[in-house]
């Protein structure tokens, strides 16, 4: 793994995998109010993973399929936790929020500061165009745009991460977005579940973002 997979993973874990969002104020971005399923895509310098989300204020059930393999993982910032399920092996681990493998956390992103710039319409959402530059509590800052829906949808996400070592380029993107109860069961791990016991692991980062073995 490259130290530049690290740095990512740390600066995503550090930056936007926060403690669950308090209320928005009139400079901060919406706190997460919403329920629906889209699709999201989520690029670090380059690097993609794709994967079907549902959301239900704040909590988040991402599905995707990396090397051929279904991957799940559940985020309950509610419960200050997340898990990582392979459903073909049934098996599963605990992570904390902070770990770089749960990635972004769009719940998170109401503790920065933003400034409004605009409104348009993105993906069939009327959403509100934010300049967001603020630093991070554990370090290093997010200088970029954000675009959310008043109930804290947020769309799209464009603009660098970064630290002593410099900026990373990160964007997030929601597509087929339908608004909907959820159903509760979603954001609970299934039965029969083989539970995993790890301590964590430096430099842990999402499986479409690690060097590719030879």
């Amino acid at each position: 793994m490259t130290m530049c997979n690290r740095r990512i993973g740390w600066l995503l874990a550090a930056g936007l995998l926060l403690a669950p969002a308090a209320p928005a104020l009139a400079d901060h971005l919406p706190a997460p109010a919403a329920q629906y399923q889209a699709r999201q895509s989520l690029t670090v310098n380059g690097a993609v993973l794709e994967a079907v989300i549902h959301h239900d204020h704040g909590k988040e059930r991402r599905e995707s399929r990396v090397d051929g393999l279904n991957n799940l993982l559940i985020v309950r910032p509610d419960q200050e936790k997340a898990i990582v399920i392979q459903p073909e092996s049934r098996m599963a681990m605990q992570i904390d929020l902070t770990d770089p493998e749960v990635g972004v956390v769009p719940a998170a992103l109401a503790r920065l500061e933003a400034k409004p710039q605009g409104t348009e319409t993105l993906a069939g959402e009327k959403v509100t165009r934010y300049r967001v530059q603020d630093s991070f509590p554990q370090g290093g800052a997010f200088d970029g745009t954000v675009w959310s829906t008043p109930d804290g949808i947020y769309v799209r996400i464009e603009g660098k991460v970064s630290d002593a070592a410099g900026p990373i380029d990160m964007a997030m993107r929601l597509s087929d977005i339908k608004r909907g109860p959820q159903d509760a069961a979603l954001f609970t791990p299934p039965p029969g579940l083989r539970m995993m016991d790890m301590g964590p692991e430096a430099g842990r980062v999402p499986p479409a973002f690690q060097e590719e073995k030879k």
